[in-house]
């Protein structure tokens, strides 16, 4: 969809009608730059499953061709050494799309695959403007990763075509990295490691960006946020027809719920022209829980379990529940134990923000014989300084231990049953969102199963029924990203746009209800 505000353009090409997989374009004066660029997950599993993936060979073939990216010549990778364009007909798919060469950088929310994981595909040359946090993460997410072309957001391998006229990934050449513009400062050196053994790290130096920055001729403001990954920003963004304020993702709940409101009070008072919100949570009643309630509600449930082992099960990147449950497990004399993927997390973002070291340092990190070691493991464990444990040793004693294991680390508890035997119960808690979609339910299923084999208790139990319905899950171990709607009506409120664009919302008529009275233009 796109809106004609003023001389203001804005293209919504993902995240309208939909939760997630925002990918918007702001034009105005001749210039434009991005506002996130994700992943449409509901459109892209209308099309493609487990083992039904877009063909990385024939670059940007099927995702054009269904909609799933813009059509906009100039945006996508398309130079001598790397292409995404392997034929004549994947170049035919853009004949008499808009040019993109007008396109100064991309705004980058936070470094959830709902707002990042379409940057993979993207012109190797264009700034990405994040906070450092930000791109920590997604690097190490690329890094632990066996990413293939969709998951190149920090860097690339060059492809070229081949005689067979498709895609190759030029294995020799040293990885090329994106030119990142780090908001407000650099991590140390975090970000020029290759994660591979025998493969350099070469291309667009990261650079450091004073605040506010200028993208073209646009200058913007980044505002630290809450949300349920480190690094989140909201933006401001001043053009010709006056302030467009985009939020990302946000709430007030979290432990860093202060930030959302320093954004509001920064901005309070000055004339917002335009404002993207964010609605993820419109149309669904009820407030949130804060992380200390969470905390609170670990500590109660796994205070009854003295002695037994204890896994708990939350989003990879969710650093606040893993320092919740550091905490939790500290207070009733157990060691928190996470993976070597988690602990490498945590090595990023201690190079950006000192506060991450104490978690770093706290964990236990598990420690497995692997028939081949990847190049970023080898260089966590190389630091000295991790406190590593194995299953084994776990076993002798699993009352003194906190297992942060979720789905893809349950065969780990197999291990531990074995060592240890089927005795006593063992608890495992989803500290997790529930979608209710045919895939979270499957794996459910299969999560089920295996609980029921390894004696493990699941928790909340109102997930054995396996709800069709979202909203019948009370989960106390589990607070959401978003703010609930009461709180997303009071920010706007706060803020008085003349005009409201709804995105990352099913409902964006909703707003209309909430804002009515209010002389707020809602663009629908």
């Amino acid at each position: 969809r796109s809106f004609a505000v003023g001389g203001l353009r804005v293209h919504v090409f993902g995240g309208w009608g939909e939760i997630g997989g925002n990918q918007l374009l702001l034009e105005a004066g001749g210039e434009a730059i991005l506002l996130d660029f994700g992943r449409p997950f509901g459109r892209w599993n209308q099309y493609f499953a487990e083992f039904l993936a877009p063909r990385s060979a024939l670059g940007l073939r099927d995702l054009l061709a269904l909609g799933l990216l813009p059509r906009l010549r100039g945006l996508y990778r398309d130079g001598p050494d790397d292409t995404l364009f392997p034929t004549a007909l994947e170049r035919r798919l853009l004949d008499g799309a808009p040019d993109a060469g007008h396109i100064r950088g991309l705004l980058l929310s936070h470094a959830h695959l709902d707002h990042s994981g379409a940057i993979a595909y993207l012109r190797a040359d264009l700034p990405i403007y994040a906070t450092p946090e930000t791109a920590v993460i997604l690097k190490a997410m690329q890094d632990t990763a066996s990413a293939g072309l969709d998951g190149e957001s920090a860097y690339l391998n060059r492809r070229r075509t081949s005689d067979e006229g498709v895609l190759k990934a030029d294995h020799r050449a040293p990885y090329f990295r994106r030119p990142y513009r780090c908001l407000g400062g650099l991590p140390q050196g975090f970000h020029q490691l290759s994660p591979a053994k025998n493969k350099g790290l070469e291309g667009h130096p990261w650079e450091a960006v004073d605040l506010p920055f200028r993208v073209g001729g646009f200058r913007a403001r980044a505002f630290p946020v809450d949300h349920s990954v480190p690094g989140a920003a909201a933006f401001a963004v001043e053009t010709e027809e006056g302030l467009v304020v985009y939020t990302g993702d946000l709430r007030f709940h979290g432990r860093e719920g202060g930030r959302t409101e320093a954004f509001l009070q920064a901005l309070e008072g000055e004339p917002v022209f335009l404002l993207i919100v964010e609605g993820t949570r419109l149309g669904r009643p009820g407030g949130a829980r804060t992380e200390e309630e969470v905390k609170e509600a670990l500590h109660a449930a796994i205070r009854k379990h003295p002695g037994a082992p204890v896994a708990v099960d939350f989003a990879p990147r969710n650093v606040e529940r893993l320092e919740s449950c550091l905490a939790v497990a500290r207070d009733l004399g157990r060691e928190l134990v996470v993976t070597p993927k988690d602990a490498y997390l945590l090595w990023a973002l201690s190079e950006v923000d000192p506060r991450y070291e104490a978690a770093r340092r706290g964990v236990r990190v598990l420690r497995e014989t692997r028939a081949q070691t990847q190049g970023w493991e080898e260089r966590l464990w190389e630091r000295g300084d991790l406190q590593g444990v194995t299953i084994e040793e776990v076993a002798k004693d699993p009352g003194s231990f906190l297992l942060a294991f979720g789905f893809y680390e349950i065969n780990r508890l197999l291990d531990l049953r074995l060592h240890a035997g089927p005795k006593p119960e063992g608890l495992y808690i989803f500290s997790n969102s529930y979608w209710a979609d045919d895939e979270q339910i499957l794996d459910l299923r299969i999560l089920m199963r295996w609980l029921s084999e390894l004696n493990f208790r699941l928790l909340p139990e109102s997930l054995r029924a396996l709800p069709a319905d979202p909203m019948e899950v009370d989960n106390p171990y589990h607070t959401s990203g978003h703010a609930p709607e009461e709180d997303l009506a009071g920010l706007v409120r706060r803020l008085r746009p003349r005009h409201l664009l709804p995105v990352h919302t099913e409902h964006p008529e909703r707003w209309k209800e909430l804002l009515r009275g209010e002389k707020i233009r809602i663009l629908l």
